[in-house]
């Protein structure tokens, strides 16, 4: 029997045949390989706010275990009626500087009240008239009239000698006489028989 060898380029040729087929085959395991953690980092991406979100969470957290401000008492607190208009604490608050006398007349006459309190003029705003007094036991003629008055401060004053408001007195001859604008009696119209003394204004 005659044995005859094959030929080696035909054995070397299959070797190479096979070799590159690994090569590839290994080449498209490593490009395989490498194009996962490309994609899987892909996939990441929207993950790189996690950090922050983490950090939001935990803001929320601090948020919500922080202490809350008190709450303010007038919340939920039904307003007050609207204040009496007659009362005097409608028109003062609390600290305010007490009112003096005049200030609550005038308030009372400038709100249309001429009752009371606020029939009266204002302190300082007429001072006392100054005329002749008229003693108690004096007998006034018609025409004459004692006109009473009192200090700022409530001092009664001597009374002094007035024209009633409808009097109108006449000279010998008869003609009318003009009375004076605050009606006060001056000396030279004073009835027969008084006692020229003018009253003295008590000191405030």
């Amino acid at each position: 029997m005659r044995v005859i060898d094959k030929a080696p380029v035909a054995r070397g040729g299959k070797l190479r045949w096979v070799a590159a087929a690994v090569a590839v085959a290994l080449a498209v395991a490593g490009w395989w390989s490498m194009r996962e953690p490309a994609s899987g980092a892909t996939d990441a991406v929207p993950q790189a706010d996690a950090p922050g979100d983490a950090a939001n969470g935990a803001g929320d957290d601090r948020l919500a275990s922080a202490p809350r401000a008190p709450r303010d008492a007038t919340q939920g607190r039904q307003a007050m009626p609207d204040p009496d208009p007659d009362d005097l604490a409608a028109y003062f608050q609390a600290g305010d500087p007490e009112p003096t006398g005049a200030q609550v007349i005038e308030a009372l006459q400038q709100a249309g009240v001429r009752t009371g309190l606020g029939a009266f003029n204002p302190p300082g705003t007429s001072p006392p008239l100054v005329g002749l007094a008229v003693p108690e036991d004096f007998a006034l003629p018609p025409g004459y009239v004692r006109h009473h008055q009192v200090t700022d401060e409530g001092v009664a004053i001597e009374p002094i000698l007035m024209f009633s408001p409808d009097f109108v007195l006449h000279d010998a001859q008869g003609r009318p006489i003009a009375m004076p604008a605050d009606r006060v009696v001056p000396p030279a119209l004073a009835p027969p028989g008084l006692p020229l003394r003018q009253i003295q204004i008590p000191p405030r």
